[in-house]
C-alpha cells in the first residue's frame, strides 16, 4: 500500500503544496497498515489515494487501478453521499454513518452490502486538512442476520399466538399417542387422517437426527412426570433437506393434578439457527485474526477502562486478563513514563483524537521494553465516543538496533574524518616534495573536500536525533557558500526535493566541478557575474539549469580534460542522466536530467 502511495503523483495534486499535507497522509497510511485499522481508505478532495491489502481483498479485483481516480467514478452509485462526508471532512468535521448500505460489483454481478464508515479528516499541526481517512467494516451479515433473525422471531409469535403457523400436537401420556394436524402430519410424511387418529409417539421421536433424539426423549420425559413445561430443539430431514425445529408445549393436569397430556406447537427454526451460526461464525473469524496478529490487542469503554485483551497481553505481562482490574495496565508503565503517557491518554479520552505513544512497559521477565500503543475511538450514531481499540507493539528490539547503528555510525564518522584528514595530510607533503604538482593536487584536495562536506550532510540527515533530510537545494546551497560573496550574484530557484543517499555524493560532485570552473572561468571569477541555478522536477525526472552571464567568453568546457570526464562518467554511468553545455559570448549554459526514483 504504501508502494502505491509512492507511486501516486504527490507534486500534482492540487489538494495543497507538499510541505503542508504529505507527512499527515503518510502518517495516516503508516496507521493503516498497523492492526488498529483491518480495512481503511485514504481519500483526496478528489480521488483516491490508497487503501490496505484489508480493502483489497473486500473489494475484490473489479475494484483495482482505482489509486488516483475520482470517487465518483470508483463508486457512482454513492457519488453524492461520497462528496457529502468528504466535503465535510474538509471543512474540519468527522462524520460516521452505521449500516450504510453500498452496492458492490463482486463474484461476477451487483450485490447490495451495509458498512459501517468513519470518516476522519487527516490534518497537519496547523490545522490544514489534506485527506480523508475512512475506517471501514462490513454490516452485511450482521444487517442480513438481524433481519432475518427478527423475521424469524415474528413468525415465531405469530405461530405461538396462531396455535400452528408450522404445526400443532397433543401427546396422551397414559398411552404415548401423539395426534396432530395437517401441517404436523406433513412435517412428518404421514397421512392426515392417520396422525388424527393418533401414532405412537416413539416412532416419531425415532424419525429424529440420531445425535438429538435422546434429548427430545429426555425432555419429553421429564415434562410428562413433573409437569414442566416442554422446550426442545432438533433436526430432522424432510423432503427439503434437514432442518431444525423448535417444540414448545405445556402439560396439562387432571382433576387429581397428574399430567394427562401435552400439547404443543412445532416451529421451524432453520433459518434463525443458520443465522445464529453465521454469527458465530463471524465472531470466530474476528477472534481469529484478533490472535493471529502479533500485537497486544485491547479495547476500552468510553471511560477508558480496559475489558479485553487478547493472549498476546499474557505472553508479554504474565498476567492473567481475566483477572485483571481495567486499571492494572497503569501500574506496569515505566514510572518515568507515567506523566506523559496518563497526560496523552487523557487527552484522547477528552478529545476522540488517534491515540499513539511510545512508552517502557513491564515484562513478564521483570525488564521494562518499550511498546508502541495506538488506539482508535469508536464512535456510536450520535457521534458520542462508544468504545476505544487499540494495539501495542514491542519496538524493544528495534530501539535496541537504533541505538547500536547509532554508535556504529559515530565510529564510522570519526574513522572517515580521520581518514579525509589523513588524505589530505599525505596530498601537503607529495606537494612540499613535488612542487611541480601543486595545481594538480589543489584541484584535488578541493575535490576531497567538497565529498566531505557531502558526507557530511549524509551524516546529519541519518542520525536519529536529528531526522533531517538532505534536499538538493540544500546540497547545492553547501557546496556553492564558499562562492557567495553575499552580493545576490547566485540565484537557486525551482523544485526542492529529499534525496537519496546514493545521489547525494555523485551529485556533490557534478556540482563541485561546476563550480570550480566558474570560479576559475566563468561567472563566479568575476565580480559582475551571475550564477543561476534552477530545477525543475517532472514525475520520475529532475532537470537542473546551470546558467552563467559573465562579461568575458568562458573558456570552461572547450577542452575534454579531466572535469568533462567526471561529468559524463557521473551523469550519464552513475546516476543514469544525461546532461549538454551550450557555450555563449555572454557565458555558459549547463544542463542535465537524471531519474529521481528514490526522491521523496
Amino acid at each position: 500500500m504504501l508502494d502505491a502511495m509512492r507511486a501516486f503523483d504527490w507534486g500534482s495534486t492540487p489538494a495543497g503544496p507538499i510541505a503542508s499535507w504529505a507527512e499527515p497522509l503518510k502518517h495516516a497510511a503508516r496507521l493503516m497498515m498497523l492492526g488498529a485499522t483491518p480495512m481503511a481508505l485514504l481519500l483526496g478532495r478528489e480521488g483516491l489515494l490508497a487503501y490496505n491489502d484489508a480493502m483489497r481483498e473486500l473489494f475484490g479485483d473489479h475494484y483495482d487501478g482505482s489509486l488516483a481516480r475520482p470517487v465518483e467514478d470508483v463508486l457512482p452509485e454513492a457519488a453524492s453521499f461520497y462528496r457529502e462526508a468528504i466535503d465535510r471532512c474538509f471543512a474540519g468535521q468527522g462524520c460516521r454513518f452505521l449500516d450504510q448500505p453500498l452496492r458492490l460489483y463482486r463474484d461476477g454481478e451487483w450485490k447490495a452490502a451495509w458498512f459501517n464508515l468513519s470518516f476522519m479528516p487527516v490534518a497537519d499541526v496547523e490545522g490544514f486538512v489534506s485527506g480523508v481517512l475512512v475506517i471501514v467494516s462490513e454490516t452485511t451479515a450482521r444487517v442480513k442476520a438481524l433481519r432475518e433473525l427478527d423475521n424469524t422471531r415474528k413468525r415465531l409469535e405469530v405461530a405461538l399466538d396462531a396455535s400452528g403457523m408450522v404445526g400443532t400436537w397433543d401427546i396422551d401420556v397414559a398411552t404415548n399417542r401423539l395426534t396432530g394436524d395437517e401441517r404436523f402430519a406433513r412435517l412428518f410424511d404421514i397421512s392426515a387422517e392417520e396422525c388424527f387418529a393418533g401414532v405412537d409417539n416413539d416412532l416419531l421421536v425415532d424419525l429424529v437426527h440420531p445425535d438429538d433424539r435422546e434429548s427430545v426423549r429426555v425432555a419429553l420425559e421429564r415434562s410428562m412426570e413433573t409437569g414442566a413445561d416442554y422446550h426442545c430443539r432438533y433436526r430432522l430431514l424432510t423432503a427439503k433437506g434437514q432442518r431444525w425445529f423448535l417444540d414448545a408445549g405445556r402439560a396439562l393436569r387432571d382433576k387429581d393434578g397428574r399430567v394427562e397430556k401435552l400439547t404443543g406447537i412445532v416451529v421451524d427454526l432453520t433459518e434463525q439457527v443458520s443465522i445464529e451460526e453465521a454469527l458465530y461464525q463471524s465472531e470466530a473469524r474476528f477472534r481469529a485474526l484478533v490472535e493471529s496478529i502479533p500485537q497486544i490487542v485491547w479495547s476500552t469503554d468510553a471511560g477508558g477502562r480496559h475489558d479485553y485483551f487478547n493472549s498476546r497481553w499474557t505472553e508479554f505481562t504474565g498476567l492473567d486478563p481475566n483477572a485483571v482490574a481495567p486499571d492494572e495496565w497503569q501500574r506496569l508503565v515505566h514510572p518515568d513514563d507515567w506523566p506523559l503517557v496518563a497526560q496523552t491518554w487523557e487527552e484522547c479520552l477528552a478529545t476522540g483524537v488517534p491515540y499513539d505513544i511510545e512508552y517502557r512497559f513491564r515484562h513478564y521477565s521483570g525488564e521494562y521494553r518499550w511498546l508502541r500503543v495506538m488506539a482508535l475511538p469508536l464512535h456510536d450514531r450520535e457521534g458520542t465516543i462508544a468504545r476505544w481499540y487499540g494495539t501495542s507493539t514491542d519496538i524493544e528490539d528495534q530501539k535496541r538496533l537504533v541505538d547500536e547503528s547509532e554508535l556504529v555510525a559515530n565510529e564510522l564518522e570519526h574513522r572517515i574524518r580521520n581518514l579525509f584528514a589523513l588524505v589530505n595530510g599525505l596530498v601537503a607533503l607529495s606537494v612540499r616534495e613535488n612542487p611541480d604538482v601543486a595545481p594538480i593536487a589543489a584541484d584535488f584536495q578541493e575535490r576531497l573536500s567538497a565529498l566531505h562536506r557531502a558526507h557530511g550532510l549524509i551524516r546529519t540527515r541519518g542520525r536519529a536525533a536529528d531526522h533531517l533530510p538532505t534536499s538538493i537545494q540544500a546540497l547545492v546551497g553547501a557546496l556553492l557558500e564558499p562562492y557567495d560573496d553575499g552580493q545576490g550574484r547566485i540565484v537557486i530557484g525551482g523544485d526542492d526535493l529529499d534525496l537519496a543517499e546514493a545521489m547525494v555524493t555523485p551529485l556533490a560532485l557534478v556540482f563541485h566541478e561546476l563550480a570550480s570552473n566558474s570560479a576559475k572561468y566563468g561567472a563566479l571569477a568575476v565580480r559582475t557575474g551571475v550564477l543561476s541555478l534552477r530545477f525543475e522536477r517532472n514525475k520520475g525526472t529532475l532537470r537542473v539549469h546551470w546558467d552563467e552571464t559573465a562579461p568575458v567568453t568562458t573558456s570552461a568546457g572547450k577542452e575534454a580534460g579531466y572535469g568533462s570526464r567526471l561529468l559524463s562518467l557521473t551523469i550519464e554511468r552513475q546516476l543514469k542522466g544525461r546532461y549538454s553545455q551550450t557555450l555563449t559570448q555572454d557565458g555558459l549554459s549547463f544542463e542535465f536530467e537524471i531519474p529521481v526514483p528514490h526522491a521523496s
